[in-house]
């Protein structure tokens, strides 16, 4: 996954009760959790956390 690629958030992250898709605006690798992925959807909300929560598409 990269920059600017598209990407689902899984239900489990966001709380919602689908999926929802955002652009990727930030990857970073974190310590404690490794791999950090932030997206942005539609609205503007941000979502980010392990990347085991994330869907490249």
């Amino acid at each position: 996954m990269s920059k600017g690629q598209y990407a689902i958030v899984s239900p489990e992250l966001s709380g919602l009760s689908e999926g929802v898709k955002g652009e990727v605006i930030n990857i970073r690798q974190n310590p404690f959790i490794g791999q950090e992925i932030a997206v942005r959807d539609a609205n503007g909300r941000i979502y980010f956390g392990a990347s085991k929560y994330f869907t490249a598409i």
